[in-house]
């Protein structure tokens, strides 16, 4: 436990370190520079890219895009006159405001809720200190240091996942109650339940004990979503579902978008995107699959694909699944071929990390050259997409980083210790550096993590 802590403390110290060295001109322009350029924002609401040393941190440029409006609720709550606020779900706004930290100092807050959620289920799951450098080296950290809900989710879903590992379900129930008030989960979470339960269904053919566990896991899903909606009723929402309304401002709609124009707000959360939706989202739909077959009594030998409803770390598996998958859906085929979010969605939740942790030990079972086919054909697949549709550039680095850290997730135990080690050693730090880059980027208001 103590490496693990220390692991998170190395990362957070990390950026600091290289952040403030890249607010100096020399240290700046001797390194980044050379192969890359920083976003700036012009008062004219324009902005353009120049080799620029990071900006310096104020409480006015930490309120961006997702975060004005979360400051907003913090400081006056929600507003009729503005509904498209109401998309956002307030219980991260009130810790903010209870911490008293300033929009600046915030980071110190969402970094201490993020890495307590990822401590504790790596101690759940006894996961080690390598595992934790795996999960960090993710090119998907920035969001959890900018003042977005999504450290507030990961540690309320953390803890409601420790209740149910270890039955005690009052704590499952209250922190899944607050969980559903810091996102929506009743888009994703009860969807999973319901999926999870049709595949036991399928083999088990028990209605009452489906039907009892349907119950009791979406019950506080469902009171922490009523609890949102009951305050922003009280703050004038026309509906007593304002945050559903207030989706249409981002999304058009269930629709099959246009393949041939696959789209982002940015390039850099572009090249994350894509291998989320090739690498993870073909991965996950053929495991899904595999798993309807095995519970068919189609796969007879496959120790990877067995899973019991008896077996606490099995059902959990199958709701984190069909989560990232939800998740994968609700972008992809409500925005017509814009895939703004989908890494925010997927990777930057407790239900990817929680997915990667319970399946380690299942991936022995599975043969090198199995494991080895696929993972290639679907870099080479996700990258020439990505060369295709935007062409070279330092963004590249965040798809390199993905490819790198799912690589060495993949074949962990198949590569020598040394040689591993000096591997993700190497692409957490890359990760370190582009973290930082991506901070910057929300500071200039010239990046769109959303």
């Amino acid at each position: 436990m103590k490496k693990n802590i220390l692991i998170c403390l190395l990362f957070f110290a990390g950026f600091w370190v290289l952040f403030l060295a890249l607010q100096n001109e020399v240290v700046y322009y001797y390194s980044l520079a050379k192969v890359s350029k920083n976003y700036v924002a012009h008062k004219d609401g324009m902005k353009s890219t120049v080799k620029k040393p990071y900006e310096k941190i104020t409480d006015e440029n930490t309120l961006r895009w997702d975060g004005e409006h979360y400051y907003l609720i913090k400081e006056k709550g929600y507003s009729a006159d503005e509904d498209w606020r109401f998309a956002f779900f307030p219980l991260f706004s009130y810790i903010w405001k209870s911490s008293t930290l300033s929009p600046s100092k915030v980071i110190f807050l969402n970094f201490i809720m993020f890495a307590g959620g990822l401590l504790l289920l790596a101690y759940l799951f006894k996961r080690k200190w390598r595992d934790i450098l795996l999960i960090l080296s993710l090119p998907m950290a920035v969001v959890f240091l900018i003042p977005y809900t999504e450290a507030t989710f990961f540690l309320m879903f953390a803890i409601a996942v420790w209740g149910y590992m270890k039955d005690k379900y009052w704590i499952y129930f209250i922190a899944m109650i607050l969980a559903s008030m810091s996102r929506n989960t009743i888009l994703l979470v009860l969807p999973a339940i319901l999926c999870a339960e049709i595949l036991f269904f399928i083999k088990e053919r028990n209605v009452r004990q489906s039907l009892f566990r349907l119950c009791m896991g979406s019950l506080p899903v469902l009171i922490g979503t009523g609890l949102v909606s009951l305050i922003q009723y009280s703050y004038g929402s026309k509906s007593i579902f304002g945050f559903f309304e207030a989706q249409r401002y981002w999304r058009d709609g269930f629709s099959w978008p246009n393949l041939r124009d696959l789209r982002d707000w940015s390039d850099e959360s572009f090249a994350i995107n894509i291998p989320t939706l090739i690498m993870i989202g073909i991965s996950l739909i053929t495991y899904v699959v595999a798993i309807a077959l095995k519970q068919l009594n189609l796969f007879k030998k496959n120790v990877f694909l067995s899973f019991s409803s008896g077996n606490k770390s099995d059902y959990l598996n199958l709701i984190v699944l069909f989560c990232c998958l939800s998740a994968l859906f609700s972008v992809f085929f409500s925005q017509g071929g814009n895939l703004h979010g989908l890494s925010r969605y997927v990777l930057c939740s407790p239900y990817f990390v929680i997915l990667l942790f319970v399946n380690q030990e299942k991936l022995r079972s599975i043969s090198l050259k199995k494991r080895m086919f696929p993972f290639i054909a679907l870099v080479i697949f996700s990258l020439l997409v990505l060369l295709f549709l935007r062409g070279t550039g330092f963004y590249c680095l965040g798809y390199f980083i993905f490819v790198g850290t799912m690589a060495l997730y993949l074949f962990s135990g198949k590569i020598k210790s040394l040689t591993y080690n000096a591997f993700l050693i190497g692409i957490f730090l890359m990760n370190i550096l582009w973290t930082t880059f991506l901070y910057n980027m929300y500071l200039c208001n010239g990046w769109i993590y959303t």
